[in-house]
Parts: C-alpha cells; sequence; structure tokens
C-alpha cells in the first residue's frame, strides 16, 4: 500500500531552488533514511510530506485518512503544561478525557465533593468506551521510557528535555506515516535503544533524518540522498549504501576528470583568439561557454582536514583540581559540592 507519492514536486526560497522536479514513493512498513548536507531541504521535504507547507509544483498524494505525526527539529509547548498534560494532547478528544480525568483526581484528593465524583464517573465511562486507560498505559510508558516526569511543567525544562516530550508526542500516536527530524538528539544510550526497539515493532511507515550511523544502520530498510534539489535512491541499509555511493562517487571522479581534460582543450582553443571568432566557430564558442557553466556548478567532493598543532609545554602534575563546585539551572541543581583531582596521564 502506498502512504505517500510526490510526482515532480519543487520549491524555491527566493533564487535558491531545494526541490527540483523530486519523485518519491513511501510504501507501508518501509523505513527510510533522509541524508544530505546541511542546508538542502530535508526538513523541508518532511514539512511538504506533512502538509505542512506547499510545494511550488507538483503532487503529493496520499490515502484518505492518513495519520501522519512529526518530530519538528524547533517543538513549540505551552510552558504551563505538565509533560503528561502535553503528551495527552496529541491523542485528541481520548487525551483531553485523560487531562480532565488527572484534573479531577486531584481536586478530589484536596476536597471531597460529590458533584466532581458524578463528573469524574462521567469522564471514566467515556474513557472505557474509546480505550482510554489502554491509551494512558501507552502514555505511561512511554513517558517512563524517556525518563520524563511527568508532572513536572514545561517551563522548568530545558530545550533538550522539551524536546524528549516532543518526541513523546508522536510516539504514543501510532500513525500510519512517523515523520522524525534527529530524533536520538538529546537521548541517552538506553533511550536511543528503546527508541530503535520502538521503530523496529512500528506497523506503519517510518522518514527520518539522522547523522547517527549507527541509528541509520539499525533501523533503515532504504536510503534516499538529497543533493543539489535532486534525490537519488539507495535501497538497502546504510553499509549497503555507503558502498554503492563510493562505487557512483569513482564514476563520477571519472567523468569529471574527461570533462576537465575536454574543458581544458577547449579553452587552449579560445585563446587562439581570431579562430575562435570566425563564424564557423561561433557554435564551438557557446559550446565552451555552456562547458564554463557546468564546471562552475559542479559540486567537490567533501575533503578531510588536517589539523597540525604545535605541542605547548607541558604542565605540572596537576591538570585539574576542584573544590566544593555548584552549579544550577533554572533553580535546579544540577552539581553540588563536586571536588575532584586530576592528573596527568589519568583517564576519567
Amino acid at each position: 500500500m502506498i502512504m505517500i507519492n510526490l510526482t515532480n514536486v519543487s520549491i524555491a526560497f527566493g533564487h535558491v531552488t531545494l526541490l527540483n522536479k523530486i519523485a518519491l514513493r513511501i510504501d507501508n512498513g518501509e523505513r527510510i533514511c533522509l541524508i544530505g548536507r546541511n542546508g538542502e531541504g530535508k526538513s523541508t521535504l518532511l514539512k511538504i510530506i506533512s502538509h505542512e507547507i506547499n510545494p511550488d509544483h507538483g503532487k503529493v498524494e496520499c490515502p484518505q485518512n492518513l495519520r501522519i505525526a512529526q518530530l519538528s527539529q524547533e517543538p513549540v509547548f505551552n510552558a504551563k503544561d505538565t509533560v503528561f498534560h502535553a503528551v495527552a494532547k496529541s491523542l485528541g478528544s481520548v487525551g483531553q478525557l485523560l487531562e480532565q480525568y488527572h484534573h479531577l483526581v486531584q481536586r478530589l484528593a484536596h476536597h471531597d465533593d460529590e458533584h466532581l465524583l458524578a463528573q469524574l464517573e462521567s469522564v471514566q465511562h467515556h474513557l472505557e468506551a474509546e480505550d482510554g486507560w489502554l491509551l494512558e498505559q501507552r502514555v505511561e510508558t512511554v513517558l517512563s521510557k524517556l525518563k520524563l516526569p511527568p508532572e513536572q511543567t514545561l517551563g522548568e525544562m530545558s530545550g533538550g528535555w522539551r524536546r524528549r516530550v516532543a518526541l513523546a508526542q508522536v510516539l504514543v500516536t501510532e500513525p500510519d506515516l512517523l515523520l522524525l527530524d534527529e530524533p536520538t538528539n538529546h537521548l541517552d544510550i538506553d533511550a536511543i535503544t528503546w527508541l530503535e526497539e520502538m521503530l523496529l515493532e512500528f506497523n506503519g511507515s517510518l522518514l527520518f533524518i539522522s547523522h547517527d550511523r549507527r541509528f541509520m544502520q539499525r533501523i533503515a530498510t532504504r536510503i534516499i540522498e538529497l543533493d543539489r534539489g535532486q534525490l537519488t535512491n539507495y535501497p538497502g541499509d546504510y553499509a549497503t549504501y555507503l558502498r554503492q555511493k563510493q562505487a557512483a562517487l569513482e564514476v563520477e571522479i571519472s567523468k569529471a576528470a574527461k570533462f576537465d581534460k575536454h574543458l581544458a582543450q577547449e579553452e587552449v582553443w579560445i585563446r587562439q583568439g581570431i579562430k575562435a571568432r570566425r563564424t564557423r566557430n561561433e557554435g564551438r564558442a557557446r559550446t565552451l561557454k555552456k562547458l564554463r557553466e557546468q564546471r562552475a556548478q559542479r559540486r567537490e567532493k567533501i575533503g578531510k582536514i588536517r589539523l597540525n598543532l604545535d605541542s605547548g609545554e607541558l604542565s605540572g602534575r596537576i591538570v585539574i583540581e576542584a573544590e566544593a563546585i555548584n552549579k544550577s539551572y533554572q533553580n535546579q541543581p544540577l552539581v553540588r559540592d563536586f571536588s575532584t583531582l586530576i592528573m596527568r596521564g589519568d583517564r576519567v
């Protein structure tokens, strides 16, 4: 079953074309990793698929009632919401019932009121009819695995923890198509391992952006690369992509060398002056102009950086000595009464 189908999709911002007549088909059960250099338009492609923005040209087709959930790089929250409420909201009407239930339980813990009890009974009835308890368990499981404190307000959390909350929001919805932009950012090893297991068991389709090679190798069943507005498809896992990419790069280098040799010969010819200005050679001159334009548009392979640093004078035997260090963030203690002594040669 086709989850989404893009045909001749193009979009530009100003004079910069990010997507140029691309085609993409995502089938049910696929786990696709989207890779490319920063600024190529990967996040823009995810926004087009999620219908957050429209392309300048082309068609985006998907089944009716397709459920799409997206993890963006910059999620927006209500700072007054608790973690549980923020995640439950993503469940729609059932999430609202869960919020009402928890709110009523908290009020009844302080005030024994028959009216509140009647409201609680009504909410419980609706939750049972909507399988709300199962969804509540799902929310609690996701929060536990991501190590999120349910009752903490989002205004008290750092950007990294808020991103965990955003990840929890999309995971509890169990959509048909899941779009994840750098999902492993700000996660520890245990949380990443749990996320991998969850995605491997996910019944829908997955399109994700990542720079985590281990995560890509374990999760992806197909790699698509966005480069200069074009999508290239590489079936298989990340290791297969690396082999195919290397082979394609060797072919590209060979073609580029032949192209440069031909261009150099034409440059020698144009410098002969009067011969190049003869009428019968005007076509050859126009061809040279096109060759120059093609060469200017070529993107060179990223090279490796070789960095040499002059060695400074050795310090004493004591590298770091710290005593009774304290550090807080937003009134939350991060480090308390920390002392240490690190000697040269220590591996900490």
